[in-house]
């Protein structure tokens, strides 16, 4: 915390060691194609999620049935984070309640003309905690089995910007 000196800082309820660092992770301007998954940042050693910020632009909002995954250690299983990008940012059914702004997450920006967002995540109060690393991922629109989900199951080619911020220690 700026301007605070000799005070420990907690992240809901947990020290946060006095060596670690706050690290931003960018990928910006990167063009995912259908059903590709896409890392948003690779992180080694131990540390906590702090913040997730993410801008997606495509032809239409199929990119959205995507699920967030979070990869421990070595792990090649996901643990899932949402059950569609919406989810993961506290939004609903391809953000159709409009702009929003909590203290947790909310929604910056969408246009229905260019099928664009902006959203935010804080991990405060409910932190993604790490040892032998995380690597968060995402996917272009989501399939299992053989099912494409969406309203047409024709995600198309997306345009992303994400920033993540970790403590590092």
């Amino acid at each position: 915390m700026r301007g605070i000196e000799n005070l420990p800082l907690e992240v809901s309820g947990l020290q946060i060691p006095g060596h670690c660092r706050l690290k931003l992770h960018k990928r910006e301007d990167l063009l995912v194609q259908p059903l590709d998954e896409f890392v948003l940042c690779d992180v080694a050693g131990t540390g906590m999620v702090f913040m997730v910020t993410m801008a997606a632009r495509s032809t239409n909002f199929e990119f959205m049935e995507d699920q967030m995954r979070a990869y421990f250690g070595k792990e090649h299983d996901p643990q899932f984070l949402s059950s569609g990008l919406e989810d993961y940012f506290l939004g609903t059914y391809y953000f159709n309640r409009g702009l929003y702004h909590f203290d947790q997450a909310g929604l910056t920006h969408k246009s229905e003309q260019d099928h664009s967002f902006s959203a935010y995540r804080l991990h405060d109060l409910d932190p993604i905690v790490y040892s032998g690393g995380i690597r968060l991922a995402c996917r272009c629109g989501e399939k299992r089995g053989n099912e494409v989900f969406g309203t047409t199951g024709h995600p198309q080619p997306t345009t992303y910007t994400t920033y993540v911020w970790t403590y590092e220690w």
